[in-house]
């Protein structure tokens, strides 16, 4: 069965831990496009959520710090933060779609490392509350380091998402393909509260134009300067870009919202 479904969207945790700091319209805005994506998550009627993730040293520190792990596991628990102000839920995963992930990648040239009991942080739980609100579509989880250097390269990541997205249109199964993080941001630093409009600006729109190989010619250093830390998780849209290669990308919000200390993006793909 082909992926039925394609989205890239950000992870603030002040979505949902402080809605009421950002400004009234800007939430309402962003937080209403995020619901109506995830009706048309449903309404695609998938079989499985994969989701191109990061995460924030929830399972993994600076001693051990693979650079693509795929969840393998029967289920996951979320959100691991008290204050996120999302229900804690166990989610059903998809062991036979991750492992037929694994043996692809380890026959194609990628290595990637694979567990049986992650946890979930709001990178990959705080989406899922807008997109699978029933939390009733198993997930497999394909995270990529946007934590420690090295990192895994823009156009590693594209080639990557183009693997992983050959492998999922050949499976039995309806695939819905999140990709979460970023846009620019600057966790826990100085800077902490900044927002680069024009830095996010100008990648939205070389992501919704298929400019791929712009997207590939991101370096490391570039993002650290313009996006901050926060900002190295454009990765994951960047694999998500390889992976539905051919199909159209739609912005559907973008908001620079100060108080959640993020520019928040939300792009649709489409055939």
């Amino acid at each position: 069965m082909p992926i039925v479904f394609a989205c890239a969207a950000s992870h603030a945790p002040g979505m949902t831990a402080w809605t009421e700091a950002a400004p009234k319209e800007q939430a309402e805005n962003f937080l209403d496009s995020y619901r109506r994506l995830g009706e048309r998550l449903g309404a695609s009627r998938p079989d499985v959520i994969v989701a191109l993730t990061v995460e924030h040293w929830a399972n993994f520190f600076l001693n051990s710090m693979p650079t693509f792990c795929i969840g393998r596991a029967a289920h996951y628990d979320g959100p691991i933060e008290e204050w996120l102000r999302i229900p804690k839920a166990r989610l059903p995963g998809d062991q036979n779609l991750a492992t037929e992930i694994i043996k692809a990648c380890l026959q194609g040239g990628f290595d990637p490392t694979f567990s049986d009991e992650l946890l979930f942080d709001h990178a990959t739980f705080l989406p899922l509350h807008f997109l699978n609100p029933n939390m009733a579509v198993p997930v497999v989880p394909i995270i990529l380091n946007t934590l420690a250097p090295p990192m895994p390269t823009a156009i590693r990541c594209f080639a990557f998402g183009q693997f992983v997205g050959n492998v999922l249109e050949k499976s039995g199964k309806r695939v819905a393909l999140i990709a979460t993080g970023g846009l620019s941001h600057w966790p826990g630093e100085a800077k902490h509260g900044k927002i680069n409009i024009p830095f996010d600006l100008k990648f939205l729109q070389t992501l919704v134009a298929g400019e791929h190989a712009k997207l590939t010619r991101y370096t490391h250093e570039e993002i650290d300067a313009e996006a901050g830390s926060g900002g190295h998780e454009i990765r994951t849209w960047i694999a998500l870009a390889g992976a539905v290669e051919s199909w159209k990308a739609e912005l559907l919000a973008y908001e620079p919202i100060v108080p959640w200390a993020t520019g928040c993006g939300l792009v649709e793909f489409s055939r």
